[in-house]
């Protein structure tokens, strides 16, 4: 769709609460052990919590020596296997385009002339990265007349990124625009003027947007979102004399129509109703609309000055059990990528809504999606498609011909895809199907084979097949790679998301479980072990299903893991409440407490018999806060029955988000980790 359909607070999007007085709820709760209470410091400044979370990475350093060489030989191998990276598709942006160019040692955005070809650096910003503990790239826009270039930066992992505005032809910062931006980037069309979101201080919910004036140096505040429970963002329309202001929460929206260069708001395209959603663009003087005001999501078209519901027109629905997944407005054509369960297909209108072409663009148990689309200048639709053992691929569709072509494709020295298999099974329990997606060596598979099983459920998001070099070392070993597709993700569409939010959401251990028993005999395998993966919403995941069933588990990562459900949603001073009752329940609600209870982590730790488990937390994470997983392993340990090890790695320059620069050898460790647990797999490949 346009711009952010949902607020997710544990999956990378922004979802955080308006800063509103601490108001006690009339529910009973269970309160951490008062032995770890004293672990919660909102300023993240405590020398007594400073001092124990340092003392714990020292102990979790101690603990994992015996694994350095295994290690060692994982990012050894990794390293080896340096791919031949193909280049993202240029931004057309007119006379020049752009794109960044990202490796360990430099972060550099590149310029082409649109006429010769000639590429030089437009900026260089290695430097500004390794001033930082932590550094992540937000967000980057370049001016319509080329001399300027908008960058957003996060350098503690709280994801508050400084707003900076650095000049092309010198590479020197004129302006510091924000300490608290969001992401969002609009230029004017006139170059004049800069549209952007800032974050509310102390909770972090983006909640306003701010039009700064190039000419006068001069800030003012176009727009404020007062509903603590809905979030704010901007994005240009296609049209690029125009920008859109859209206001939502996890099942509605609202957006306006502004002027680009006069920043005057023209108009609301339709007031905000619940359960009503409609993400807008403009192009050819008309305004189209993808929206699910009559039921299901379908394309509307509607003359521009009539922003009114009843002027919309259908332009195009489509078939049952298809959903429209995103759409783009070319010069003379419309793409829409549609996806029905897990496969996805572009399909191409006419500005009439005639279907000129359609095909399914997913490989064999694989993904594919538009990406890299610059459709205000472009005549070529990019397409990236990739799976769990095939390297990613760059294709277009050429909009005249109507032809996929394969422009370009990574390549990994030493990886043969077809030494590897990647299929799809389903398990079947409680009548339903759980897809599962699971990569293996086909000379290394045996009956003992272990399984790494990852998983998420939440958010509708879909945890697709995306290539990672990094599983291939794992298949080398002997491991199966699998992903559970459970109810609470989207990988089978909305229905899919539904079956696992809210009152629902014990289906997605359900399912998790249900995965984990039957993969044991996945190709006549015999009590294969399992091992379990998932990070942050996912954490919550392995988490429960830890506490149901842990004699079912080997080991597990749990990286940033959302695990105290109730505590979090009854307490709104934190920046995870308000917008996420639809997703986890409201503990205001004693049924919706009831369902909680069965399933937050912290409030099902039993004396029982828990496998080993590495947990990680940043120190700085605003969606998860450290105190979270820190109490979850001081539980465990007092609960279990076994020795464990339970592990706490915290991040102390970092937040919700691993620092690209230490991504890999921290995925080193935690799959060190996990193969040390499995006396199956081999130590090398």
């Amino acid at each position: 769709m346009k711009s952010c359909l949902v607020g997710i607070m544990l999956c990378g999007m922004a979802s955080l609460l308006s800063a509103l007085p601490v108001f006690a709820l009339d529910v009973a709760v269970s309160e951490p052990a008062p032995a770890y209470g004293w672990l919660r410091d909102d300023s993240r400044q405590s020398a007594k919590v400073l001092a124990f979370l340092k003392d714990e990475n020292q102990q979790t350093e101690q603990a994992l020596q015996q694994q350095t060489s295994l290690e060692q030989s994982l990012l050894a191998e990794w390293q080896a296997r340096q791919a031949s990276v193909a280049d993202r598709p240029w931004q057309l942006a007119g006379s020049y385009n752009y794109r960044l160019s990202s490796t360990a040692q430099s972060r550099l955005l590149l310029r082409q002339d649109a006429r010769t070809g000639e590429v030089n650096t437009a900026v260089d910003l290695t430097q500004r990265s390794q001033q930082a503990d932590y550094y992540q790239l937000g967000n980057w826009q370049v001016s319509p007349d080329h001399r300027y270039v908008a960058v957003t930066e996060d350098r503690r992992g709280d994801r508050n990124y400084r707003l900076t505005v650095i000049e092309l032809s010198s590479g020197r910062a004129v302006a510091t625009l924000s300490e608290h931006a969001a992401t969002d980037l609009v230029w004017s069309a006139d170059s004049q003027s800069l549209y952007f979101v800032e974050n509310e201080g102390g909770t972090y919910r983006p909640y306003q947007v701010v039009r700064w004036s190039l000419p006068q140096a001069r800030k003012a505040m176009l727009f404020r979102e007062h509903n603590p429970a809905w979030l704010v963002s901007v994005y240009a329309a296609t049209a690029d004399q125009y920008v859109i202001i859209q206001s939502n929460n996890h099942d509605s929206s609202e957006q306006q129509l502004v002027d680009s260069n006069s920043g005057k708001r023209l108009a609301t395209l339709r007031p905000r109703e619940s359960g009503v959603e409609y993400y807008a663009d403009v192009r050819h003087a008309s305004l189209f609309l993808v929206s699910n005001r009559d039921g299901d999501f379908r394309l509307f078209r509607a003359a521009l000055n009539e922003g009114d519901a009843a002027n919309w027109q259908p332009l195009w629905q489509p078939e049952p059990n298809q959903h429209i997944k995103n759409w783009l407005l070319f010069p003379e054509h419309i793409v829409l990528e549609v996806t029905e369960k897990s496969t996805s297909r572009v399909i191409v209108l006419d500005y009439q809504g005639r279907s000129l072409f359609d095909t399914i663009i997913t490989p064999a148990g694989g993904v594919a999606w538009l990406s890299g689309n610059s459709n205000r200048y472009g005549r070529s639709v990019m397409i990236r498609s990739m799976s769990l053992t095939q390297p990613p691929q760059w294709q277009a569709l050429d909009l005249t011909r109507m032809r996929i072509a394969t422009l370009t494709e990574d390549r990994y020295p030493g990886i043969d895809p077809a030494a590897y298999q990647t299929e799809q099974i389903e398990v079947r329990h409680g009548g339903v199907s759980v897809p599962v997606t699971l990569a293996y060596r086909t000379d290394r598979l045996n009956e003992k084979s272990p399984v790494l099983l990852y998983g998420y459920g939440a958010y509708g998001t879909p945890v697709r097949p995306y290539f990672m070099p990094q599983i291939i070392s794992l298949l080398d070993r002997g491991v199966i790679y699998a992903i559970a597709h459970v109810r609470g993700g989207g990988y089978l569409g909305p229905q899919w998301y539904a079956q696992g939010k809210g009152h629902n959401k014990p289906n997605s251990f359900d399912d998790y479980l249900a995965v984990a028993q039957g993969i044991k005999a996945y190709r006549q395998g015999r009590d294969r072990p399992i091992l379990a993966l998932g990070g942050s919403a996912g954490g919550t995941l392995i988490a429960g299903a830890l506490n149901r069933q842990p004699a079912l588990f080997a080991g597990a990562v749990l990286q940033v893991p959302f695990v105290d459900v109730i505590a979090t949603l009854s307490d709104p001073s934190l920046p995870l409440t308000r917008q996420e009752y639809a997703e986890w329940g409201d503990p205001r609600d004693p049924a919706q407490l009831a369902v909680m209870k069965t399933y937050s982590p912290n409030d099902n730790i039993s004396p029982q018999a828990y496998p080993p488990m590495l947990v990680t937390a940043g120190l700085y994470d605003t969606q998860v806060p450290y105190w979270e997983p820190t109490r979850w392993v001081m539980a465990i340990r007092d609960h279990s029955r076994s020795q464990g090890p339970y592990l706490l790695q915290t991040d102390l320059s970092g937040g919700h988000r691993q620092d690209a620069r230490q991504a890999m050898r921290q995925q080193a460790r935690e799959y060190a980790f996990l193969l040390r647990l499995a006396p199956t797999a081999t130590q090398s490949p």
